[in-house]
């Protein structure tokens, strides 16, 4: 994502890039490969102190780590700022809203985003994450609410931030509920190009194709999917569930609990190469996830011209509409679990429908690309700079 960003923005600034070290192999290796390139970009990078052990122990960990990364950055960005004297400074990564770094400090136009982060899964969907994802999602709800309400450092970079750039709808609108500033919408993901593949036809009496992929975690929740093609009962699909992780076997066990392993083909991890080779094959796409931004995959399945499902929540609810798929309300599990199964219904049994919204999906894709996003963020900066 960070990326992305600079490489368009690159295109029209003189940018001074800070970031972490561990990038800076991949960086180089772009530019032996790309040398006219290197010219548009001024790196710095620093390493970050880990701790893996206690990181395994304690996630939350990393914090730590970073916070005293970002203090290094900010005194890298002090003195460089005596050198270059900057027109503005943009705080891109990370995303969470937990951790502004000190740009702010530095007396120029200060730009923070996108942000993300302050969504919370939904209460009543927790106890469909088992009983170590319910415990999780707890904990995280709380400890998201108190450091929302109560983080001084984010309060003074949201009160010193000349422009705010949100990730989501629900983001800014959280934004302006918790510190009174309104922001300007940019996801925090986007696509490169748009697959010109021919629109995948399903042929009259050919299963349907469904895919779903993630890491197997309780916040992707695919077990959802699962109930929701047990409640449809139909026959008539294949079901190919691309990734893996802790949840996998617990997977695989309640499907073949509900006799859907006839159904479901686990490809495990894949290269990215043969990920998108399944995903052009099917014919619908399907998302799941309790806990999330705007996952890469929607906007990769919508450039596929494939329609997506998914529940009305994270940045899903941004991207997504009635012509290129189907938002799931959420109020309650057994709804939900139903209204998945009526979509899936829905666009099985009608495929003039489903290819309506195939050409929906494509046309939406084209909307999230990386040289609109850089577009919209050179208008801010120019907005400063005047």
């Amino acid at each position: 994502m960070g990326w992305k960003f600079v490489n368009e923005l690159s295109k029209s600034h003189e940018l001074h890039i800070i970031t972490e070290g561990k990038f800076e192999k991949d960086i180089r290796k772009y530019f032996s490969e790309h040398p006219e390139r290197e010219k548009d970009f001024h790196f710095y990078f620093l390493w970050k102190n880990r701790h893996k052990k206690l990181r395994k122990i304690w996630p939350p960990s990393y914090y730590w780590f970073y916070k005293g990364w970002q203090k290094r950055a900010y005194k890298l960005a002090v003195e460089l700022e005596k050198k270059e004297n900057f027109d503005i400074v943009h705080q891109l990564n990370m995303v969470g809203f937990r951790e502004p770094g000190y740009f702010w400090k530095i007396d120029k136009p200060y730009v923070w985003g996108p942000i993300g982060g302050f969504g919370i899964t939904p209460w009543c969907m927790i106890p469909s994450m088992g009983l170590k994802g319910a415990l999780y999602y707890i904990c995280y709800n709380l400890i998201n609410i108190w450091q929302m309400h109560t983080m001084s450092r984010v309060k003074k970079a949201m009160k010193k931030a000349d422009v705010l750039i949100s990730a989501t709808v629900k983001t800014r609108d959280a934004i302006l509920r918790l510190f009174g500033k309104d922001s300007v919408i940019i996801p925090e993901v986007g696509l490169e190009e748009i697959a010109n593949n021919a629109l995948a036809k399903r042929e009259k009496g050919e299963k349907l194709k469904i895919c779903w992929s993630g890491q197997h975690t309780p916040g992707k929740s695919l077990n959802l999917l699962l109930d929701a093609l047990a409640v449809s009962g139909r026959d008539d699909y294949e079901l190919h569930v691309i990734g893996q992780g802790s949840q996998t076997n617990k997977w695989k066990k309640k499907a073949e609990k509900l006799n859907l392993s006839k159904y479901i083909t686990w490809y495990g991890w894949v290269e990215r190469s043969q990920a998108l080779s399944i995903m052009q094959s099917c014919h619908l796409f399907c998302i799941t996830s309790l806990a999330d931004l705007t996952s890469t995959v929607l906007l990769e399945a919508l450039s596929y011209g494939m329609p997506v499902i998914a529940l009305d929540h994270c940045g899903f609810s941004n991207v997504l509409h009635d012509g290129c798929g189907r938002k799931i309300a959420i109020h309650n599990k057994t709804q939900v679990i139903r209204d998945f199964a009526k979509a899936i219904d829905e666009l099985a049994d009608d495929e003039s429908l489903r290819r309506h919204l195939s050409e929906g999906a494509r046309k939406r894709a084209t909307e999230y690309n990386w040289q609109d996003k850089a577009k919209t963020i050179n208008s801010i900066y120019e907005t400063l700079s005047i």
